[in-house]
């Protein structure tokens, strides 16, 4: 899943935006676009400080406050890799998005044939620099899976038993470490959360939040322990 931030203090063109994006994944079915749009750069860099990382920024320019340029700057700041796209009424900025490295300048209103054709292009560039791989050894051989395809990963019997989106699961070794040294890196990704002692979950692949379990894909059930509970609820509305 890609998190989008839209920002334009008209709404009207938030909404465009939106519907835009809407289109653009109905026939795309491998690419999911969570758009969330921002009146305004300040309501955008307060949500940056509290709230998980943003793969694309879509900015107007034109805006009361802090401007679509200064915002990208404040976010350059924040994150120098950001891909950011102007949309804006005016040609008078292009200079300045050059110099921010912006990936995109279009001029509004924005065009299906204009601005799809750009997604195809950046998307995948970003799907590829989020894609990351867990590596541990099975029986015989040594496997890497995507962390995408992973729901979950139990440890049972000091093994960790790797549930796939698919239906798979797939059952390490021995595990000659911790269970927390073996899922660091896992944990080091924000879709990954240590939400039992003997789970680790994919909130991506969460598709029922009860009172006390979650449900991932393929009807496993996890319980949550209460004092993890709030912090839960606050990882699965963010990405849902």
């Amino acid at each position: 899943m890609l998190r989008t931030a839209i920002c334009d203090d008209c709404s009207v063109q938030t909404d465009i935006i939106m519907m835009m994006l809407d289109s653009y994944q109905a026939n795309r079915p491998a690419i999911e676009i969570r758009p969330i749009g921002f009146s305004s750069g300040i309501d955008l860099l307060k949500n940056m400080k509290t709230d998980d990382p943003f793969d694309l920024f879509l900015l107007d320019i034109l805006m009361p406050g802090i401007n679509g340029i200064e915002l990208a700057k404040e976010i350059r700041r924040q994150n120098d890799d950001a891909t950011i796209i102007f949309l804006t009424q005016s040609k008078d900025y292009s200079f300045d998005a050059f110099e921010i490295s912006a990936a995109q300048y279009i001029l509004k209103p924005v065009k299906e044939r204009t601005f799809f054709p750009i997604l195809d292009k950046i998307i995948p560039l970003l799907k590829q620099e989020k894609e990351r791989y867990f590596m541990f050894s099975m029986s015989r051989r040594a496997i890497r899976v995507p962390f995408s395809s992973i729901t979950c990963v139990e440890f049972a019997s000091r093994k960790l038993n790797v549930y796939l989106e698919n239906g798979t699961m797939l059952t390490s070794k021995c595990l000659r470490t911790s269970f927390s040294n073996a899922i660091a890196f896992l944990l080091q990704d924000n879709r990954f959360f240590h939400v039992h002692q003997s789970f680790v979950i994919n909130i991506e692949h969460v598709v029922e939040l009860k009172s006390n379990s979650l449900i991932v894909k393929n009807d496993i059930e996890i319980p949550i322990p209460r004092n993890k509970l709030s912090i839960v609820k606050e990882k699965y509305f963010s990405f849902h």
